[in-house]
Protein backbone atom coordinates (compact mmCIF):
# COMPACT_ATOMS: atom_id res chain seq x y z
CA UNK A 1 0.00 0.00 0.00
CA UNK A 2 1.48 3.44 -0.88
CA UNK A 3 1.13 5.81 2.33
CA UNK A 4 2.98 8.27 0.32
CA UNK A 5 -0.13 10.68 -0.26
CA UNK A 6 -1.35 10.43 3.34
CA UNK A 7 -1.16 13.27 5.75
CA UNK A 8 0.72 12.97 9.37
CA UNK A 9 -2.12 12.80 11.02
CA UNK A 10 -3.75 10.12 8.73
CA UNK A 11 -0.30 8.25 8.91
CA UNK A 12 -0.92 8.56 12.51
CA UNK A 13 -4.26 7.07 12.58
CA UNK A 14 -3.14 3.89 10.47
CA UNK A 15 -0.15 3.05 13.08
CA UNK A 16 -2.79 2.95 15.77
CA UNK A 17 -5.06 0.83 14.01
CA UNK A 18 -2.27 -2.32 13.36
CA UNK A 19 -1.01 -1.30 16.68
CA UNK A 20 2.39 -0.21 15.42
CA UNK A 21 4.52 1.41 17.57
CA UNK A 22 7.32 4.18 18.22
CA UNK A 23 5.39 7.17 15.62
CA UNK A 24 4.69 9.23 19.17
CA UNK A 25 6.84 12.46 18.12
CA UNK A 26 7.73 11.76 14.56
CA UNK A 27 8.10 13.88 11.88
CA UNK A 28 5.65 12.80 8.63
CA UNK A 29 8.67 11.33 7.02
CA UNK A 30 10.15 9.05 9.87
CA UNK A 31 6.25 7.50 10.67
CA UNK A 32 6.29 7.32 6.67
CA UNK A 33 9.12 5.02 7.11
CA UNK A 34 7.51 3.27 10.04
CA UNK A 35 4.64 2.06 7.84
CA UNK A 36 7.10 0.41 5.49
CA UNK A 37 8.98 -1.21 7.47
CA UNK A 38 5.71 -2.71 8.80
CA UNK A 39 3.93 -3.43 5.95
CA UNK A 40 3.68 -7.17 6.53
CA UNK A 41 1.02 -6.12 9.42
CA UNK A 42 -2.11 -6.40 7.97
CA UNK A 43 -5.09 -3.47 8.30
CA UNK A 44 -7.88 -5.36 10.81
CA UNK A 45 -10.24 -6.22 9.17
CA UNK A 46 -13.69 -3.62 11.22
CA UNK A 47 -16.98 -5.12 10.75
CA UNK A 48 -20.36 -4.25 12.25
CA UNK A 49 -22.67 -6.79 13.50
CA UNK A 50 -26.32 -5.76 13.14
CA UNK A 51 -29.60 -7.94 14.37
CA UNK A 52 -26.50 -9.54 16.12
CA UNK A 53 -28.42 -11.69 18.45
CA UNK A 54 -26.10 -13.92 20.17
CA UNK A 55 -22.32 -13.18 18.01
CA UNK A 56 -22.66 -16.09 15.29
CA UNK A 57 -20.50 -13.69 13.26
CA UNK A 58 -18.45 -12.55 16.01
CA UNK A 59 -18.21 -16.14 17.16
CA UNK A 60 -16.83 -17.06 13.45
CA UNK A 61 -14.39 -14.29 13.28
CA UNK A 62 -13.08 -14.18 16.63
CA UNK A 63 -10.93 -17.07 15.04
CA UNK A 64 -8.77 -14.59 13.13
CA UNK A 65 -7.18 -12.17 15.11
CA UNK A 66 -7.38 -9.86 11.84
CA UNK A 67 -10.91 -9.04 12.37
CA UNK A 68 -12.40 -6.20 14.62
CA UNK A 69 -16.35 -5.39 15.64
CA UNK A 70 -16.80 -1.69 15.59
CA UNK A 71 -20.25 -2.01 16.03
CA UNK A 72 -23.05 -4.51 16.97
CA UNK A 73 -26.96 -3.53 17.45
CA UNK A 74 -30.18 -5.60 18.56
CA UNK A 75 -33.57 -4.34 19.55
CA UNK A 76 -33.68 -6.92 21.89
CA UNK A 77 -32.63 -5.62 25.54
CA UNK A 78 -32.35 -9.49 26.90
CA UNK A 79 -29.96 -10.58 23.93
CA UNK A 80 -27.87 -7.12 24.00
CA UNK A 81 -26.95 -7.59 27.81
CA UNK A 82 -26.15 -11.61 26.49
CA UNK A 83 -23.58 -9.95 23.71
CA UNK A 84 -21.88 -7.60 26.23
CA UNK A 85 -21.04 -10.69 28.65
CA UNK A 86 -19.93 -12.87 25.88
CA UNK A 87 -17.81 -10.11 23.42
CA UNK A 88 -17.20 -7.23 26.05
CA UNK A 89 -19.15 -5.00 23.92
CA UNK A 90 -22.34 -3.58 24.55
CA UNK A 91 -24.36 -3.07 21.10
CA UNK A 92 -26.76 -0.38 20.61
CA UNK A 93 -30.32 -0.73 19.95
CA UNK A 94 -32.72 0.06 17.49
CA UNK A 95 -31.03 0.13 14.26
CA UNK A 96 -33.48 2.71 13.23
CA UNK A 97 -32.53 5.10 15.96
CA UNK A 98 -28.53 4.92 16.05
CA UNK A 99 -27.16 8.18 15.06
CA UNK A 100 -23.91 7.07 14.13
CA UNK A 101 -21.57 4.48 12.70
CA UNK A 102 -17.90 4.00 12.30
CA UNK A 103 -15.68 3.77 9.83
CA UNK A 104 -15.95 -0.21 8.86
CA UNK A 105 -15.42 -2.75 6.28
CA UNK A 106 -17.46 -5.44 6.37
CA UNK A 107 -21.28 -5.30 6.64
CA UNK A 108 -22.58 -8.40 8.76
CA UNK A 109 -26.79 -8.73 9.13
CA UNK A 110 -28.85 -11.78 10.15
CA UNK A 111 -31.90 -9.57 9.24
CA UNK A 112 -35.27 -10.28 10.63
CA UNK A 113 -36.74 -13.42 9.10
CA UNK A 114 -40.05 -14.06 10.00
CA UNK A 115 -41.44 -11.81 7.60
CA UNK A 116 -39.97 -14.25 5.03
CA UNK A 117 -40.48 -17.55 6.59
CA UNK A 118 -42.80 -20.44 6.39
CA UNK A 119 -42.80 -20.46 10.02
CA UNK A 120 -43.28 -17.20 10.33
CA UNK A 121 -46.04 -14.30 8.92
CA UNK A 122 -44.59 -14.28 5.37
CA UNK A 123 -45.83 -11.39 4.98
CA UNK A 124 -42.06 -10.33 3.62
CA UNK A 125 -41.77 -6.40 2.96
CA UNK A 126 -45.36 -5.28 3.68
CA UNK A 127 -44.40 -6.18 7.44
CA UNK A 128 -44.18 -2.46 8.19
CA UNK A 129 -42.27 -3.74 11.86
CA UNK A 130 -39.56 -6.18 10.32
CA UNK A 131 -40.28 -6.85 6.54
CA UNK A 132 -38.68 -2.97 5.80
CA UNK A 133 -35.40 -2.93 7.87
CA UNK A 134 -33.69 -4.03 4.60
CA UNK A 135 -34.01 -0.39 3.70
CA UNK A 136 -32.22 1.13 7.04
CA UNK A 137 -29.56 -1.50 6.00
CA UNK A 138 -29.17 0.46 2.83
CA UNK A 139 -29.08 3.57 4.44
CA UNK A 140 -25.96 2.47 6.45
CA UNK A 141 -24.15 1.49 2.87
CA UNK A 142 -25.20 4.69 1.43
CA UNK A 143 -23.72 6.24 4.36
CA UNK A 144 -20.49 4.03 4.74
CA UNK A 145 -20.16 2.11 1.31
CA UNK A 146 -18.23 -0.86 2.66
CA UNK A 147 -16.14 -3.03 0.64
CA UNK A 148 -18.28 -6.03 2.06
CA UNK A 149 -21.81 -6.76 2.85
CA UNK A 150 -22.87 -10.43 4.22
CA UNK A 151 -26.12 -10.73 4.96
CA UNK A 152 -28.37 -13.88 6.17
CA UNK A 153 -32.11 -14.89 5.40
CA UNK A 154 -34.35 -17.69 6.00
CA UNK A 155 -34.03 -20.33 2.52
CA UNK A 156 -37.68 -19.03 1.56
CA UNK A 157 -36.53 -15.68 0.95
CA UNK A 158 -34.97 -16.64 -2.69
CA UNK A 159 -38.65 -17.71 -3.45
CA UNK A 160 -41.19 -15.60 -1.20
CA UNK A 161 -43.04 -13.22 -3.28
CA UNK A 162 -42.33 -15.30 -6.77
CA UNK A 163 -39.06 -14.49 -6.13
CA UNK A 164 -39.81 -10.69 -6.34
CA UNK A 165 -38.31 -10.28 -2.93
CA UNK A 166 -34.65 -11.51 -3.44
CA UNK A 167 -35.12 -10.06 -7.04
CA UNK A 168 -35.10 -6.34 -5.03
CA UNK A 169 -32.34 -7.12 -2.76
CA UNK A 170 -30.12 -7.94 -5.44
CA UNK A 171 -31.56 -5.16 -7.68
CA UNK A 172 -30.81 -2.43 -4.90
CA UNK A 173 -27.26 -3.69 -4.28
CA UNK A 174 -26.23 -4.08 -7.75
CA UNK A 175 -27.66 -0.92 -8.80
CA UNK A 176 -24.90 0.60 -6.01
CA UNK A 177 -22.33 -0.94 -7.72
CA UNK A 178 -22.03 -3.97 -5.90
CA UNK A 179 -21.55 -7.58 -7.48
CA UNK A 180 -23.83 -10.19 -5.61
CA UNK A 181 -23.36 -13.78 -4.76
CA UNK A 182 -25.75 -15.81 -3.05
CA UNK A 183 -26.10 -19.38 -1.87
CA UNK A 184 -28.70 -21.54 0.30
CA UNK A 185 -26.48 -23.66 2.39
CA UNK A 186 -27.35 -26.50 4.91
CA UNK A 187 -25.24 -26.44 8.18
CA UNK A 188 -25.10 -29.61 8.37
CA UNK A 189 -22.68 -30.03 5.25
CA UNK A 190 -20.58 -27.13 7.20
CA UNK A 191 -19.56 -29.40 9.82
CA UNK A 192 -22.94 -28.82 11.94
CA UNK A 193 -24.86 -31.53 13.83
CA UNK A 194 -28.34 -29.41 12.48
CA UNK A 195 -29.72 -29.78 9.37
CA UNK A 196 -30.33 -26.04 8.87
CA UNK A 197 -30.87 -24.00 5.79
CA UNK A 198 -30.43 -20.80 4.97
CA UNK A 199 -29.69 -17.96 2.21
CA UNK A 200 -26.09 -16.24 2.52
CA UNK A 201 -25.65 -13.21 0.15
CA UNK A 202 -22.28 -11.61 -0.35
CA UNK A 203 -22.28 -8.37 -2.13
CA UNK A 204 -18.41 -6.61 -2.76
CA UNK A 205 -16.95 -3.63 -4.74
CA UNK A 206 -14.67 -4.21 -7.13
CA UNK A 207 -13.85 -8.00 -7.29
CA UNK A 208 -16.62 -10.81 -6.72
CA UNK A 209 -16.62 -12.90 -3.52
CA UNK A 210 -16.57 -16.86 -4.21
CA UNK A 211 -18.69 -18.37 -1.52
CA UNK A 212 -16.10 -21.41 -0.13
CA UNK A 213 -17.84 -24.84 -0.08
CA UNK A 214 -15.70 -27.50 2.61
CA UNK A 215 -15.78 -31.11 2.69
CA UNK A 216 -18.83 -32.88 3.90
CA UNK A 217 -18.52 -34.49 7.06
CA UNK A 218 -21.39 -35.34 9.03
CA UNK A 219 -21.48 -34.72 12.37
CA UNK A 220 -24.49 -36.61 14.28
CA UNK A 221 -26.66 -34.88 17.15
CA UNK A 222 -24.49 -37.89 19.69
CA UNK A 223 -21.59 -35.64 19.29
CA UNK A 224 -23.08 -33.09 21.30
CA UNK A 225 -25.06 -35.12 24.24
CA UNK A 226 -24.43 -34.50 27.61
CA UNK A 227 -24.61 -38.11 28.65
CA UNK A 228 -24.84 -37.05 32.03
CA UNK A 229 -28.17 -35.48 31.61
CA UNK A 230 -31.22 -37.69 33.58
CA UNK A 231 -34.43 -36.99 32.46
CA UNK A 232 -37.51 -37.40 30.47
CA UNK A 233 -39.22 -34.69 28.96
CA UNK A 234 -42.18 -36.97 27.50
CA UNK A 235 -44.68 -37.24 29.89
CA UNK A 236 -46.46 -40.75 29.03
CA UNK A 237 -49.66 -40.13 30.70
CA UNK A 238 -50.26 -37.54 28.50
CA UNK A 239 -48.54 -38.68 25.17
CA UNK A 240 -48.14 -42.13 23.34
CA UNK A 241 -45.89 -42.77 20.75
CA UNK A 242 -46.14 -44.54 17.19
CA UNK A 243 -42.35 -46.02 15.80
CA UNK A 244 -42.16 -44.80 12.48
CA UNK A 245 -41.19 -47.32 9.60
CA UNK A 246 -37.91 -46.77 7.93
CA UNK A 247 -38.51 -47.03 4.17
CA UNK A 248 -35.31 -47.03 3.00
CA UNK A 249 -31.91 -47.16 4.50
CA UNK A 250 -30.86 -44.56 7.23
CA UNK A 251 -29.12 -41.12 5.80
CA UNK A 252 -27.22 -40.18 8.65
CA UNK A 253 -26.73 -36.73 6.82
CA UNK A 254 -30.93 -35.91 7.29
CA UNK A 255 -32.69 -36.03 10.57
CA UNK A 256 -34.51 -39.47 11.25
CA UNK A 257 -37.55 -39.69 12.85
CA UNK A 258 -37.97 -42.02 15.39
CA UNK A 259 -41.57 -42.26 16.95
CA UNK A 260 -44.69 -40.07 16.27
CA UNK A 261 -45.91 -38.33 19.21
CA UNK A 262 -49.54 -38.58 19.62
CA UNK A 263 -51.65 -36.44 22.95
CA UNK A 264 -53.84 -39.30 24.90
CA UNK A 265 -57.33 -38.54 24.01
CA UNK A 266 -60.73 -38.35 26.13
CA UNK A 267 -63.14 -40.93 25.71
CA UNK A 268 -65.35 -38.20 24.02
CA UNK A 269 -62.46 -37.02 21.24
CA UNK A 270 -61.59 -40.73 20.65
CA UNK A 271 -65.08 -41.24 19.25
CA UNK A 272 -65.42 -38.05 17.64
CA UNK A 273 -62.54 -38.95 15.90
CA UNK A 274 -63.25 -42.88 15.02
CA UNK A 275 -62.21 -43.70 11.64
CA UNK A 276 -59.99 -40.52 10.98
CA UNK A 277 -56.41 -41.68 10.48
CA UNK A 278 -54.38 -40.09 13.09
CA UNK A 279 -51.02 -38.41 11.56
CA UNK A 280 -47.66 -37.49 12.43
CA UNK A 281 -47.24 -33.66 14.23
CA UNK A 282 -45.06 -30.77 13.85
CA UNK A 283 -41.30 -31.69 14.90
CA UNK A 284 -41.86 -30.80 18.31
CA UNK A 285 -44.29 -33.82 18.47
CA UNK A 286 -41.86 -36.24 16.63
CA UNK A 287 -39.01 -38.39 18.46
CA UNK A 288 -35.51 -37.96 16.35
CA UNK A 289 -32.46 -40.22 16.73
CA UNK A 290 -29.55 -38.88 17.73
CA UNK A 291 -27.07 -40.40 15.24
CA UNK A 292 -28.19 -38.50 12.44
CA UNK A 293 -28.04 -35.26 12.12
CA UNK A 294 -30.75 -33.11 14.40
CA UNK A 295 -33.77 -30.81 12.96
CA UNK A 296 -33.99 -27.27 12.63
CA UNK A 297 -33.69 -25.49 16.37
CA UNK A 298 -36.86 -23.33 15.65
CA UNK A 299 -37.61 -20.28 18.11
CA UNK A 300 -41.47 -20.33 17.17
CA UNK A 301 -42.16 -24.36 17.04
CA UNK A 302 -44.71 -25.44 19.87
CA UNK A 303 -45.50 -29.14 21.57
CA UNK A 304 -43.62 -31.33 24.19
CA UNK A 305 -40.43 -31.10 21.61
CA UNK A 306 -40.36 -27.03 21.19
CA UNK A 307 -37.46 -25.27 19.96
CA UNK A 308 -34.99 -28.26 20.05
CA UNK A 309 -37.25 -31.70 19.33
CA UNK A 310 -37.00 -34.84 21.11
CA UNK A 311 -34.35 -36.87 20.73
CA UNK A 312 -34.07 -40.64 22.29
CA UNK A 313 -30.98 -40.65 24.32
CA UNK A 314 -30.96 -44.12 25.95
CA UNK A 315 -33.75 -45.29 27.16
CA UNK A 316 -35.01 -41.39 27.84
CA UNK A 317 -37.03 -39.10 25.48
CA UNK A 318 -35.83 -35.50 25.96
CA UNK A 319 -35.13 -31.83 24.35
CA UNK A 320 -31.67 -30.71 24.23
CA UNK A 321 -30.26 -28.60 26.90
CA UNK A 322 -29.09 -25.07 26.88
CA UNK A 323 -25.41 -26.55 26.28
CA UNK A 324 -26.23 -29.11 23.86
CA UNK A 325 -28.55 -26.35 21.91
CA UNK A 326 -25.25 -24.47 21.95
CA UNK A 327 -23.35 -27.16 20.05
CA UNK A 328 -25.76 -27.39 17.37
CA UNK A 329 -24.91 -23.98 16.58
CA UNK A 330 -21.12 -24.40 16.77
CA UNK A 331 -20.83 -21.95 20.16
CA UNK A 332 -18.21 -22.66 22.92
CA UNK A 333 -19.76 -24.80 25.98
CA UNK A 334 -18.51 -21.82 27.85
CA UNK A 335 -20.91 -19.34 25.78
CA UNK A 336 -22.49 -17.02 28.84
CA UNK A 337 -26.58 -16.63 29.25
CA UNK A 338 -26.37 -14.16 32.42
CA UNK A 339 -29.77 -13.84 34.48
CA UNK A 340 -31.49 -15.48 31.27
CA UNK A 341 -34.03 -18.47 31.66
CA UNK A 342 -33.41 -21.80 29.79
CA UNK A 343 -36.90 -21.34 27.68
CA UNK A 344 -35.12 -17.79 27.18
CA UNK A 345 -31.80 -19.02 25.84
CA UNK A 346 -33.28 -21.36 23.36
CA UNK A 347 -35.55 -18.81 22.02
CA UNK A 348 -32.70 -16.78 21.14
CA UNK A 349 -30.90 -20.12 19.84
CA UNK A 350 -33.39 -20.58 17.50
CA UNK A 351 -32.90 -17.32 16.06
CA UNK A 352 -29.24 -17.57 15.66
CA UNK A 353 -27.31 -18.07 12.56
CA UNK A 354 -24.63 -21.34 12.93
CA UNK A 355 -21.57 -20.19 13.43
CA UNK A 356 -19.77 -22.94 11.23
CA UNK A 357 -20.87 -21.10 8.14
CA UNK A 358 -19.55 -17.77 8.73
CA UNK A 359 -16.59 -19.68 10.12
CA UNK A 360 -15.73 -21.21 6.95
CA UNK A 361 -15.52 -17.71 5.50
CA UNK A 362 -12.90 -16.36 7.49
CA UNK A 363 -10.11 -17.27 5.17
CA UNK A 364 -11.25 -16.29 1.88
CA UNK A 365 -12.74 -12.89 3.08
CA UNK A 366 -8.79 -12.33 4.74
CA UNK A 367 -7.85 -13.41 1.08
CA UNK A 368 -10.13 -11.16 -0.27
CA UNK A 369 -8.82 -7.87 1.29
CA UNK A 370 -5.35 -8.42 -0.06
Amino acid sequence: MDFSNKTKPELVAICKERNIQGYSGKKKEDILLLLTNNASIAAPLRYIDLFCGLGAFHTAFNTSSRFQCVLASDIDEGVRNIYKANYGLEPKGDIRKIESVPDFDILCAGFPCQPFSIAGNGEGFKDSEKGNLFYDILKIIDSKKPRMCILENVKNLETHDKGKTFQTIRTELVNRGYLFVSKVINSADYGSPQARQRIFMIATLGKPFVIPTIPKVTKPVASIIDLTVDRNDLNMTRYTIKEKALRKKADASKPRILYDVFPVLSKEKQEKLKGVAAKGGRQGERVYSIDSVGITVCASSGGPGAKTGLYKVGEKIRRLTVTETLGMFGFPKTYLFPNTKDEDALFYLGNSIVVDIPKSFVSSIEQWFQ
